[in-house]
């Protein structure tokens, strides 16, 4: 009986190791949720000017035409605005790699979001990857900048929304940093204006969208480490966890994996010449909220929401497209060198990247002329906690800038293409998570 009650015990412990371990990234999102939602309602966006004071207005019964109103006022006040009276904006975003799971955690402000890789990256598909992020980024910042000069130019919008994909190219290159190009956009709109009146909206958008700016001209992106040697031997005292070093094993099995099986794949497969891949408009899209002029961000299954603070008519619901550019930035740098360091057998205690990046809303002004429209000044900080040398950090960070896709897209120049479609912004999806009734 003895013998039977200590085996039942033993069998319990293990157990409830296992569950917690299962239930961790479970805990972690939810938790993670709760925070967002919590602190996104306390935490004020970056204000461009010396001296203000504004707040927000009520939204029942507003359609999309009665928010194009508030936004074109708002756009009006910034432009009668002085430029001694404004100041460059500073954003900043940051990811943490979490112990054990190796989760990226988003952290904008006081929105957070979850970035993961699916099951054969050792992940738990939480949230989607860095690169169609960034994309849907780019989309949301279009349709923003497309509402933005609807208002400023009088053009009528009853609905307005864009999809985003990555076209195939034509002959497939023989090398290449794997990231996406080849970019095209599609915004769906419904609107009593002329279509030369909407394709005039698209080109002013082209000329400026922050986003659009930013990916499609070259960036200088400057890096430095915040580096701090920990203890060789594993040791769990504050503030060092055991998990990642944990984690950075099962995510090298799963790296060197991949790289067996691309190989057997590259062997078996004779690269293709033409490739007739449709592109998937309605994976990655976005669509802007009638009432408040807030974008819903969907990738894949996963959504957010994009806002903008109250000088350009919104209620901060989210984090602005410029922010979340940058964190897909910070969370696709932490994750490459996630992979860097499983596979050179770097041991990391703690991870962790931010950023920071100007935005200046007098671009273009007289004496601003040659200030850009797009985020600039970007620099990131690599933040190690290792037993391994700081020369050995920093060969590891020179791995990461080599093969980053983000890294990679924002410091080349990218083609994107974008058309007009007039309809519905839902008419487009497959599997609608949030439906408007539309006037016809």
């Amino acid at each position: 009986m003895i013998n039977i009650s200590q085996s039942q015990k033993n069998k319990n412990e293990f157990l409830s190791i296992h569950l917690k371990t299962f239930l961790l990234p479970v805990f972690f999102l939810i938790s993670s949720v709760g925070m967002s939602c919590l602190q996104a309602q306390t935490t004020d966006a970056p204000n461009p000017f010396v001296k203000t004071a504004s707040s927000r207005t009520a939204v029942k019964g507003r359609t999309l035409n009665d928010f194009l109103s508030l936004r074109r006022n708002a756009l009006e006040q910034i432009q009668k605005t002085p430029s001694d009276q404004i100041q460059p904006l500073i954003l900043k975003a940051s990811t943490t790699a979490e112990q054990r799971s190796g989760v990226r955690r988003i952290r904008i402000r006081g929105h957070q979001i979850i970035s993961d890789s699916d099951y054969s990256f050792v992940g738990y598909s939480l949230g989607p990857g860095s690169p169609e992020s960034t994309l849907t980024v780019l989309a949301s910042d279009i349709a923003d900048t497309y509402i933005s000069q609807a208002a400023l130019n009088g053009v009528s919008i009853d609905s307005l929304g864009v999809s985003i994909t990555s076209l195939p190219d034509s002959v497939k290159p023989a090398k290449r940093i794997v990231y996406p190009h080849n970019l095209l956009y599609t915004i769906y709109v419904k609107s009593s204006a002329t279509d030369n009146q909407l394709e005039k909206l698209r080109q002013l958008t082209e000329k400026y969208s922050p986003s659009f700016n930013l990916v499609s001209n070259k960036q200088v992106i400057k890096a430095e480490i915040d580096y701090k040697q920990t203890p060789k031997d594993l040791a769990a005292v504050t503030p060092y966890q055991p998990g990642l070093r944990e984690y950075l094993k099962y995510k090298r099995a799963a790296v060197l994996w991949r790289n067996d099986r691309s190989k057997a794949i590259s062997i078996k497969t004779k690269p293709e010449k033409n490739i007739n891949k449709q592109p998937q408009l309605d994976i990655l899209h976005v669509e802007v909220d009638p009432a408040t002029g807030a974008r819903r961000v969907h990738v894949r299954y996963f959504n957010f929401i994009h806002d903008n603070p109250a000088y350009l008519a919104g209620n901060d619901l989210g984090p602005s497209s410029q922010e979340h550019q940058l964190a897909t930035l910070t969370s696709c740098i932490t994750h490459i060198t996630e992979i860097q360091a499983a596979s050179q057998n770097i041991v990391l205690d703690s991870l962790g990247v931010s950023v920071e990046g100007v935005l200046d809303l007098r671009a273009g002004r007289l004496g601003f002329e040659n200030v850009p429209v797009n985020l600039h000044d970007i620099h990131y900080t690599l933040h190690v906690r290792s037993p391994h040398t700081y020369k050995e950090i920093e060969a590891l960070r020179d791995s990461v800038e080599a093969i980053c896709p983000i890294y990679n897209l924002l410091i080349s120049e990218q083609k994107i293409k974008g058309r007009i479609v007039r309809t519905n912004p839902d008419a487009y999806r497959l599997n609608p998570q949030y439906v408007y009734q539309y006037k016809e």
